[in-house]
């Protein structure tokens, strides 16, 4: 495999967003201000606008995408940077934006779309729960999000990948995919089974030319942590590993950090299939 040149690629980026701690953010960039906390998809948007790909964002509220589009030319002016609201879940929607796409140069998928994304709510912002609270539409709910999601997308995409000399997609899952816990049959479930999606895509698309990688990440401050009931069910999950978290909080990745591992897949000259990686502190539990 060769080296990717990003400046003559075109990359797509799905599940963009981010969470505002305070209301007052009229004027905001979202990876500078203390009153943001950006997604791991707007993160690896501007990791790789900063490369130089001709970056498109997709998420479900243009609003969002707007702020985000906005503040990536602010940090990189030089940015090209278009966006897209689109709900993955309808094919219809998604058939129609891929028929849209400009063909000018050749493009990759990065997949983010998840919990962060706002795509979906659970109660309390919570799906660490044990075995009797576990709501019954919670794991199903969350498994067809990122499973059905990323069908829609790759099935839409494949004619357009098969002309190409080479394709890049990048899921951004989690640790929770590959290691479950106790209070993980929603949330571990639903990682799980897009984990086998995804190294089911590697094995089918490989000879098509289309590398397929993962990327499974522990906790990341992308504010998804500072739900009251999230730290407290990650802090018992903690002690389960001999692991306390109440008072020194829980370690968490930093998003650009996720980005940066997603940079790597992207333009690696070797198919790297998959990437773990958990917060220094955070319990290193890596396999089930």
């Amino acid at each position: 495999m060769s080296n990717f040149d990003p400046r003559k690629r075109r990359l797509l980026v799905t599940g963009v967003g981010y969470r505002l701690l305070a209301t007052n953010t009229r004027e905001l960039n979202v990876f500078r201000s203390p009153q943001s906390k950006p997604n791991m998809g707007a993160s690896v948007a501007l990791r790789a606008a900063t490369a130089g790909y001709s970056v498109v964002l997709l998420a479900r509220t243009a609003s969002k995408l707007t702020r985000i589009r906005d503040s990536i030319v602010t940090s990189v002016p030089e940015a090209d940077v278009t966006f897209e609201p689109l709900d993955i879940l309808d094919r219809d929607a998604v058939a129609a934006f891929v028929k849209g796409m400009p063909t000018d140069r050749e493009f990759d998928l990065v997949q983010c779309a998840g919990l962060s994304a706002g795509s979906y709510n659970v109660p309390d912002d919570n799906p660490y729960v044990t075995i009797r609270e576990v709501p019954p539409e919670l794991p199903t709910v969350e498994f067809d999000m990122i499973v059905r999601g990323l069908l829609n997308m790759t099935q839409a995409l494949l004619p357009l990948w098969k002309d190409q000399s080479q394709t890049r997609l990048v899921v951004v899952n989690s640790m929770s995919g590959i290691r479950t816990y106790p209070r993980g049959y929603a949330h571990a479930s639903a990682k799980a089974g897009l984990h086998h999606a995804v190294r089911t895509l590697a094995l089918e698309l490989a000879k098509e030319q289309i590398f397929v990688s993962e990327v499974n990440p522990g906790a990341v401050d992308t504010g998804f942590y500072d739900s009251e009931a999230v730290k407290l069910a990650v802090a018992k999950i903690g002690l389960e590993f001999g692991y306390d978290y109440r008072i020194s909080g829980i370690p968490q990745i930093p998003p650009n950090a996720v980005a940066s591992a997603v940079h790597l897949c992207l333009t690696a000259p070797a198919h790297i299939l998959s990437i773990n990686a958990v917060a220094q502190g955070q319990f290193p539990h890596h396999g089930a």
